[in-house]
């Protein structure tokens, strides 16, 4: 059946909000802008321990586990850790689903999303 979700004020992407963290690997790989703005190092670990932070604080997290991309050769394990079911059902839909096999192979170091939701950041 169908799902209705009152996400509150906000409602959509955010792209003002967006940062990417400067690194000087990627640095020339990135659209530099109003959209992508630079973030340091040192402000995404202060912003990523509080989530870590937030998120302990939870009675209840929802880990997803899938792919980003269908073909093989080129698709990234992706785990993503958040407060809200809904949030879990959206990337479940999003995100390619592993067999059990797989989940024991490839996921040892994924991609990590921590969907700290409400939690406001810095």
């Amino acid at each position: 059946g169908a799902l209705a979700v009152k996400s509150g004020k906000k409602t959509g992407r955010s792209p003002l909000d967006k940062r990417v963290v400067f690194e000087e690997s990627s640095a020339n790989d990135v659209w530099w802008g109003k959209v992508n703005m630079k973030l340091e190092q040192k402000s995404f670990m202060v912003n990523r321990e509080r989530a870590v932070d937030y998120l302990n604080t939870r009675k209840r997290l929802y880990v997803v586990d899938g792919y980003g991309g269908w073909e093989k050769d080129y698709r990234v394990p992706v785990r993503v850790i958040t407060s809200r079911a809904y949030h879990a059902l959206f990337m479940q839909n999003m995100l390619v689903p592993p067999t059990e096999k797989e989940l024991e192979t490839d996921f040892a170091k994924p991609f990590v999303i921590l969907n700290a939701g409400v939690f406001p950041a810095n």
